[in-house]
């Protein structure tokens, strides 16, 4: 038999080995592993967005095809798998799409950019994939599209920069609003400086007043624009120009893209990639983060070394670890792959990992596709490296948190919600058929934490007694959703 003494030694390694487990079980990989499926769409695909179409609760693609002038639907079949749908015509060279709710029905619709006939194409959504076709004119030619709900009104307007020609000047910015019919007018035209837009623009809450503002890249500027509509939902979608980020060294902007990444900062930043103004055959590029100062002015951070003659810019966390990444997406034949720089949640990143694609890429997006709480990564490619079409990287390693509800409406779910000695410790997580935001823990109506991502886990202190845990969900265009329970804290 062993002695007390040699009992205990073991009993303290035994203890030892499970903790340092348990330790490693939670550890974030610092490679990110990828399973990859290619699904044929067109010859010359050109973007892609993610919705619930069919409202089955498994997230969708659809991917506008520049060749035929069309937009292919892929449904989810679950586990992040899709099967190929429906088909709907276009206008003329389509160039960005985005979802919405343009009407007063619940079901979830598609606007697309069309540069060829200087279109916009409006497919409304029936609830069961398929949708419903109507268009109208432009000012000019699109270069950049966008929707936000700017009027807080339930109901999604578009921003659109266009030009006299194709990315060539004189460019401006210009809101479009829906009625209730989902009829739009043009609510704003906003001249834009330079004879050249560089196609990118993104929607977020720059000045932290609860309302969606746009950030638009020129030549060599990208412009932030405060939202000046009125909050109650009636009224004419404006904006107006807040502040001006000139990136140094740049010959051009080849990339933006909005994120949190300190990690609780409520107010989002910015990461801005140029083509740097030096010997052209390098092909050099570098992602320069700009970090919010709360009230929608930005100081430069941290930069990223990329490779490439530019890459198309999006935001995730794809290990895990509650910190929002950068994601890349190579636009040319010098480099068609997908990289990733994973964030510390301070706005500096780690170097560059690259994972191989069939590029030059036209589109990007990240989104929770299995429903496995691990964020997967969607590419459209022209097939320089591969066949054409939609390239989905299911992630295979990050992090698990809590598995989200389906996708068929806005929801949240409380994985796990346990007590200590003055803690409450929740793992939750949300879903909608544009996907979640944002998770939010509110104790005794006051917000405690937040993270921005639809994943959620955190631990707050609490006093003894019983306190009131709210989860909050916020969707793409910042509609809410909340589950109540009350706990006991010893």
């Amino acid at each position: 038999m062993f002695s007390a003494k040699l009992r205990f030694s073991l009993y303290v390694c035994l203890v030892c080995l499970l903790l340092l487990s348990t330790a490693l079980a939670q550890t974030p990989p610092t490679t990110v592993t990828f399973n990859t499926q290619t699904y044929t769409t067109g010859a010359s695909p050109t973007g892609v967005v993610s919705g619930d179409f069919n409202e089955d609760g498994k997230p969708d693609l659809a991917v506008i095809d520049n060749n035929s002038n069309s937009v292919q639907i892929l449904l989810g079949v679950g586990a992040g798998l899709f099967t190929m749908a429906g088909q709907n015509n276009t206008g003329m060279n389509p160039v960005q799409i985005v979802t919405g709710k343009f009407n007063l029905s619940s079901h979830q619709d598609l606007a697309i950019a069309n540069a060829g006939d200087r279109t916009m194409t409006i497919l409304l959504g029936k609830g069961d994939g398929t949708f419903t076709a109507r268009a109208f004119t432009l000012v000019g030619v699109p270069t950049a599209l966008m929707a936000a709900d700017f009027l807080n009104n339930g109901r999604t307007q578009l921003a659109v920069v266009e030009c006299a020609s194709h990315t060539m000047g004189p460019c401006s910015l210009n809101i479009y609003q829906s009625d209730a019919n989902a009829l739009f007018t043009h609510s704003q035209q906003i001249p834009l400086p330079g004879q050249f837009a560089a196609g990118f623009m993104v929607s977020d809450d720059f000045n932290h007043h609860h309302m969606p503002g746009l950030a638009v890249a020129t030549a060599t500027q990208v412009l932030v624009f405060a939202n000046t509509s009125s909050s109650n939902g009636t009224g004419t979608a404006t904006v107006a120009l807040r502040t001006t980020i000139t990136p140094p060294n740049t010959a051009g902007i080849s990339g933006l893209a909005a994120g949190h990444f300190v990690t609780g900062n409520p107010t989002p930043d910015l990461a801005i990639e140029v083509f740097d103004n030096v010997n052209d055959t390098s092909f050099p590029n570098t992602c320069y983060i700009f970090l919010n100062n709360g009230f929608g002015s930005f100081f430069l951070k941290s930069k990223v070394v990329t490779e490439g003659f530019g890459n198309i810019l999006a935001v995730a966390d794809i290990n895990g670890d509650g910190n929002q990444d950068l994601l890349l997406a190579g636009v040319s034949f010098h480099n068609g792959d997908f990289q990733y720089a994973l964030g510390h949640g301070d706005g500096t990143f780690g170097p560059l990992h690259v994972v191989g694609g069939i590029g030059p890429n036209t589109g990007i997006i990240a989104r929770d596709l299995a429903l496995d709480s691990r964020h997967s990564v969607v590419l459209t490619a022209g097939g320089e490296f591969g066949t054409p079409g939609a390239e989905v990287l299911l992630n295979q390693n990050a992090l698990t948190n809590c598995p989200p509800p389906g996708s068929a409406k806005l929801a949240v779910k409380v994985c796990s919600i346990s007590t200590a000695i003055n803690q409450i410790a929740i793992q939750a997580s949300g879903n909608s058929p544009n996907g979640v935001k944002r998770v939010e823990l509110w104790v005794d109506g006051v917000k405690r934490t937040q993270n921005f991502s639809d994943q959620l886990r955190a631990t707050v202190g609490a006093t003894p007694g019983t306190h009131r845990v709210t989860v909050v969900g916020v969707d793409l265009y910042d509609t809410l959703i909340k589950q109540t329970t009350f706990v006991s804290v010893p």
